[in-house]
């Protein structure tokens, strides 16, 4: 019985790390975008699998307004390939290091973060 109890505490204990470890990876695959061109953004796409994701933005993104992403646990480097395509048409991709940014910079033809 004694047995039955130590192992079910360790089970629990073991459960809610890997909770836990879960909780805290979902978090680095979150991101405040800010857009810092000056024209409005429409399509914001990381890349999975060598394919263009679903776009992130559910409408458009003024100058200087900001919007929360969530990149996807289903990537699995560190390294996701990140399009943004803006009103007039221009657009470009940049590397973006999901491991490091917790905020990303959308300037008009390069994505920096902090």
């Amino acid at each position: 019985m004694r047995l039955a109890k130590y192992c079910a505490g360790a089970l629990a204990i073991a459960l809610f790390g890997i909770v836990a470890d879960w909780a805290l990876a979902a978090d680095q695959w979150k991101f405040v975008v800010v857009n810092k061109s000056n024209i409005a953004a429409i399509e914001f796409r990381p890349q999975a699998n060598g394919e263009w994701s679903l776009n992130q933005i559910a409408e458009r993104i003024e100058p200087g307004d900001k919007f929360t992403t969530d990149v996807g646990a289903s990537i699995g480097d560190c390294a996701v390939r990140t399009q943004i395509r803006f009103t007039d048409g221009t657009f470009f991709d940049a590397d973006v290091d999901r491991c490091e940014a917790r905020t990303l910079d959308m300037g008009n033809d390069k994505l920096t973060w902090e």
